[in-house]
């Protein structure tokens, strides 16, 4: 009876590390480029048998394997020079606190040092993994291979000068969201910059989360939630029962 109620526990905990997934994602909706979580699944249920003691204390053996959707997200023209979205795979490369990182999210400006960051203030990088400095223009454009054009603020009009190139991925080893939420390689791998996507300009990429889907799912957890206290109280009643069978009588 113990494990029977271990087990709906186990289902319980599930569907609350899912609930908050579920709303990360949901809060992330708006956010240009952002990768919707999946959500967790249940490998069963292990139970500790070290040493012939606690057999009862069940533990739920989480499958987790997929941490991300890495499916492209709409693309909205903006009309807007620094929004940039990459078409098909690939991935912009950013710096990070704890290591560069790979992102979607291409609603570019420059900070006060002339860098150029995107929405979330990260700092992007060129294909030599340096931040990429903006000097001050008139005009820009992104081409399809990542190149920066500007019209300098001081030229001749009509003047072009390329003054630095995306780092753009296309990655070659299963990615993971690491615990800071920044995208790597699963195996710690360096990132590094092949060039292998292309870009488009004045469109931006919107977020992948299903909102339908997060919606649905969320009434079917709720759903599990109530089966599974219902089989707590269930479990309970069966063994107020067996114990009054063995109650000795006064």
């Amino acid at each position: 009876m113990d494990r029977f109620i271990h087990t709906a526990l186990n289902s319980i905990n599930m569907v609350k590390d899912n609930s908050f997934i579920r709303s990360n994602n949901l809060a992330n909706n708006s956010v240009p480029g952002f990768r919707s979580d999946y959500h967790l699944k249940t490998a069963g249920t292990a139970f500790i048998e070290t040493m012939d003691s606690h057999i009862t204390r069940g533990l739920a053996i989480k499958n987790n394997e997929n941490n991300f959707d890495a499916s492209s997200g709409t693309l909205n023209e903006t009309g807007n020079e620094m929004d940039v979205s990459i078409r098909g795979d690939g991935y912009f490369i950013t710096e990070a606190a704890t290591g560069n990182a790979l992102t979607r999210r291409g609603d570019f400006s420059t900070n006060q040092d002339g860098q150029l960051i995107n929405g979330s203030n990260a700092t992007m990088l060129g294909s030599n993994l340096q931040p990429i400095v903006i000097p001050p223009y008139r005009s820009i454009d992104f081409t399809q291979t990542g190149d920066i054009v500007i019209e300098p603020l001081n030229s001749e009009p009509g003047t072009r000068e390329v003054v630095a190139t995306l780092g753009l991925t296309s990655p070659t080893a299963p990615l993971k969201k690491f615990p800071d939420g920044e995208i790597r390689y699963s195996d710690g791998s360096p990132i590094v910059a092949n060039q292998d996507a292309t870009i488009v300009n004045k469109y931006l990429e919107m977020s992948n989360v299903n909102l339908m889907e997060e919606l649905v799912t969320s009434i079917e957890d709720q759903r599990v939630f109530e089966i599974n206290l219902k089989l707590v109280k269930t479990a309970e009643d069966i063994d107020r029962g067996g114990s009054s069978l063995i109650r000795m009588p006064t």
